[in-house]
């Protein structure tokens, strides 16, 4: 099992300046050698921060994970143009919604395990709080009133959590016969300037010179994305650093 990152920094606080959001997605070393696409996806809309990641061992991931997403950000465009926000509060029936219409066009187990086993973490900003919805592996980013930004893991063990299992035969299920759920996360912004996400490709950052990792967190806290790909870029081709995809929205 991963061991939580503790990377830790103080970066002098800049709460004038407005920062754009994080927002990228990387396809790992591993998958570049194989010949793999990226499987998984990044995005951010109003009031949400959405990160996917395909399972691996499915042959078709990237392909749910790409569906999902943009049918999640049409629905998103929808409520918002009828004055309606997207939270916790009906974000559960819309994901429902989705995987139904993804279902009907097949709902065999095969394809089901073949192109919609993907991991969902979405961060809401309301307005006196961050809540974060995750269903599957992966990382929540925090950042305090002070500038300290730490890594919170999200490890579900050897059977990572698929929403897609509760579309499925049950008899098919190594776990979870009981269906998956949503796990909620509540950061106050009292205490929290920024909340955001991350798939577990993050975990390669604790594998990171001590130098790459200020690096890293400094652009985290001043909004700097492209120089994020860069630095991500630069240690895959030197040493092939980060294996497994990542994705952030931060």
């Amino acid at each position: 099992m991963e061991q939580n990152i503790e990377v830790k920094s103080i970066t002098p606080s800049s709460k004038s300046i407005a920062r754009k959001v994080v927002c990228i997605s990387k396809i790992g070393s591993d998958h570049t050698f194989a010949n793999k696409n990226n499987q998984d996806f990044a995005f951010n809309l109003t009031n949400m921060k959405i990160v996917l990641d395909g399972c691996g061992s499915g042959k078709h991931s990237e392909v749910g994970v790409r569906v999902f997403g943009q049918l999640l950000s049409r629905k998103t465009k929808t409520h918002f143009d009828k004055g309606e926000a997207i939270d916790e509060k009906n974000f559960f029936d819309i994901v429902n919604g989705i995987f139904e219409e993804m279902l009907s066009l097949c709902g065999d187990t095969t394809f089901i395990f073949q192109n919609y086993c993907f991991t969902i973490l979405v961060c809401f900003e309301l307005e006196d709080e961050f809540v974060v919805c995750s269903c599957g592996d992966g990382y929540i980013i925090t950042e305090n009133l002070e500038g300290e930004i730490s890594f919170e893991q999200l490890d579900d063990g050897e059977y990572p959590c698929y929403y897609c299992y509760n579309f499925v035969d049950k008899a098919a299920l190594a776990a979870y016969q009981d269906g998956v759920s949503f796990k909620v996360s509540r950061f106050s912004k009292g205490k929290y300037a920024n909340v955001g996400v991350a798939t577990d490709g993050l975990r390669y950052v604790q594998n990171l010179f001590v130098s790459e990792q200020n690096k890293l967190l400094k652009f985290l806290h001043d909004g700097k994305g492209p120089q994020i790909e860069k630095l991500i870029n630069r240690n895959n081709l030197q040493t092939g650093m980060f294996h497994d995809d990542i994705s952030i929205c931060f």
